[in-house]
């Protein structure tokens, strides 16, 4: 058997229509979640991309949440597992962090495709930048003053996007349009591991004017966009209301753009019969805020529209239905191991959660969490309400501080704190939260720290993860190399 994983960035749960959005088209989505299993508890770890993807690849815990650091070449990782397996492991890609700037998410795979042109993409100097045909000012934009489209970030962006022109010009279309050569090219095969890694709907949220339409039905609209709206200036204070509602259009507008573009994929899929012999699992890598609390964009603490994410399991046999079992990404690889009937190596920290969702069962987790890396924690000592990391199970989220009576409940799906209505709810995922950093291999100290409310200096010298601070020398590329040059 064939497996196919294929990892969407920035994907919400809420925002797709099999799982009762009404409002946002996604019909090839839709289309292969009527013939797959769906998991409606599924929540990402480590956050956000490189942290996320170290989950998904090693199957293991980072104490408990891994670092954006890049991946070490000792690590067990899925493709290099089943390389040894006898598969032949691929990896396609317009996720520019995989292998930019040293992440090093290219070698357990024996071939990579890079698709260029997402947003940290940096392919070409020119003295111009000039901005691609759907790009516009915009007045509704102008409190963000000319500076806003001179950022490194931007203008980077528009040069690596300088020859775009039709819909297929996009990374995205480029993207699926590769994955569905690749199901071509190996139509004969069952012993693939193909791995698609999606950047949209990440930002910047830039569609092809006839998606944006879609979404902003101003009658004069053109379906062009501002792109002072992409990064920052998207959350400034003085924005007016009429460009606040046309950023909550952009994000809708490139998911169903995307979803579009994954079509050229499941067509090769069916046309090339290899819906009989593969599995195929979509899923998000996190989700972000459209408007939520005044916010756009994914942010800490990692509250649901940032956790919650679809999930997907297609499998030849068309078994099909949806589950609760809680789902985290180190998951993954004890899941596709069991598809394949493969052992697992030691060391593999997730569990198999098709075979408890075939079963009607609960599944192994009771909570699943998320946070970013434990450095972060250090502000904990100044500020006793800040919030270490999330706990979900399957009604609640809490939004773990040191002490309980400083952490923040909300009922999954709604934006309402509610803890002052249900301190035995707070109370028990406390515990819980900390129990599982425990049996996940957190610092003893830093358990025992939080088992005391968080009282006294944040213990010294505790060890964060396996590996930290990472290769000398080593920083995230895209943030602090980009210039205006």
């Amino acid at each position: 058997m064939n497996i196919a994983l294929i990892v969407i960035d920035t994907l919400r749960y809420d925002y797709i229509g099999a799982n009762g959005n009404t409002w946002i088209e996604t019909p090839n989505i839709d289309r292969f979640a009527a013939q797959a299993w769906a998991f409606d508890r599924a929540f990402c770890a480590s956050f956000p991309t490189i942290p996320y993807r170290t989950d998904v690849i090693t199957g293991q815990y980072g104490g408990p949440f891994h670092p954006w650091q890049p991946l070490r070449h000792e690590r067990q990782t899925l493709p290099s597992t089943l390389a040894e397996r006898g598969y032949a492991t691929q990896l396609l890609h317009d996720t520019p962090h995989l292998v930019n700037g040293g992440h090093n998410f290219d070698w357990p795979f024996h071939a990579w495709t890079f698709i260029r042109g997402a947003e940290v993409d940096r392919d070409w100097i020119d003295d111009s930048a000039a901005w691609p045909d759907n790009w516009c000012h915009q007045p509704m934009f102008a409190c963000l003053g000319e500076n806003a489209a001179r950022s490194g970030l931007l203008q980077t962006y528009a040069r690596a996007n300088r020859n775009r022109k039709k819909p297929e010009d996009w990374n995205c279309a480029k993207l699926f349009r590769s994955a569905a050569q690749f199901l071509k090219d190996n139509a004969q095969r069952e012993n693939f591991f193909l791995w698609v890694d999606c950047f949209d709907p990440h930002e910047p949220w830039d569609a092809p004017p006839e998606f944006m339409k879609k979404y902003d039905a101003r009658p004069d609209y053109d379906g062009r966009v501002d792109p002072r709206s992409f990064f920052g200036g998207r959350n400034n204070k003085d924005l007016p209301d009429e460009a606040k509602e046309h950023i909550k259009a952009q994000y809708p507008a490139k998911l169903t753009w995307m979803d579009h573009c994954f079509g050229q994929f499941l067509d090769a899929l069916e046309s090339t019969g290899l819906d009989r012999n593969t599995a195929v699992i979509l899923t998000g890598d996190h989700g972000t805020n459209v408007g939520e609390r005044g916010t756009f964009g994914k942010g800490q603490p990692v509250r649901e529209a940032e956790a919650h994410v679809p999930l997907f399991i297609r499998m030849p046999d068309g078994d099909t239905g949806r589950s609760d079992v809680i789902v985290q990404p180190q998951d993954f690889f004890s899941t596709i191991l069991a598809i394949l009937g493969e052992p697992e190596p030691e060391g593999i920290e997730g569990c198999d959660i098709l075979t408890p969702a075939r079963r009607g069962e609960a599944g192994q987790r009771q909570l699943a969490l998320a946070g970013g890396s434990l450095e972060r924690w250090n502000q904990a000592g100044q500020n006793p309400h800040f919030v270490l990391f999330t706990a979900f199970d399957k009604n609640w989220s809490l939004e773990v501080a040191a002490k309980p009576e400083h952490s923040r409940l909300t009922q999954l799906g709604s934006l309402d704190c509610v803890e002052k209505a249900h301190p035995e709810v707070v109370t028990q995922m406390h515990t819980a939260a900390i129990d599982e950093l425990e049996r996940r291999g957190t610092d003893p100290g830093l358990i025992a720290w939080l088992r005391n409310g968080g009282e006294g200096e944040l213990p010294a010298n505790t060890q964060y993860w396996d590996g930290y601070p990472g290769p000398a020398g080593f920083r995230p590329y895209f943030a602090k190399l980009y210039t205006g040059h």
